[in-house]
């Protein structure tokens, strides 16, 4: 595991593969004992992960997918929101992930920016909690405002 990464995340890609080695089947008690244990460390790894920690993506109102984060939250909200974005507007190539620039939280905000090109002014993603656990708000490019919402993947 990389220096800084979390063991959440470590964990969630080998889970995805769990398939391949097998363990999505459990053929005798043996297995099914080892699958609970698994899912279990699981289960406890995502409690060390604040509430904004995983996959999401940011939409246009209209339901059109735009760009898509993976955000790093530690539990506590002690340390500092992390995260990478693409843009879902074309198909994925090698090297179409970058790294977010800011990420600035409060209980019910979120503000996200990033540089969509080099040298152009940053993307602004301003985001309000709602009542009913989602965020919605603006987005401001060089498109002008456009207003979306963001769930979990």
């Amino acid at each position: 595991m990389r220096a800084g990464a979390t063991f959440g995340a470590w964990l969630a890609p080998m889970l995805a593969l769990a398939p391949s080695f097998g363990w999505a089947q459990a053929p005798d008690a043996g297995d099914a004992a080892l699958d609970a244990r698994i899912r279990a460390s699981a289960a406890a790894a995502q409690g060390f992960q604040g509430p904004l920690d995983g996959a999401w993506t940011l939409a246009a109102a209209s339901g059109q997918p735009l760009f898509a984060f993976q955000l790093v939250d530690r539990a506590g909200g002690r340390d500092p929101l992390e995260g990478v974005w693409r843009d879902l507007r074309h198909p994925a190539a090698i090297g179409d992930v970058a790294a977010i620039d800011t990420l600035t939280r409060t209980p019910d905000s979120l503000t996200i920016g990033f540089a969509e090109t080099p040298g152009a002014p940053p993307a602004q993603v301003q985001l309000k909690l709602g009542a009913d656990g989602g965020w919605t708000g603006e987005l401001r490019d060089g498109a002008g405002a456009t207003a979306v919402v963001m769930r979990r993947n």
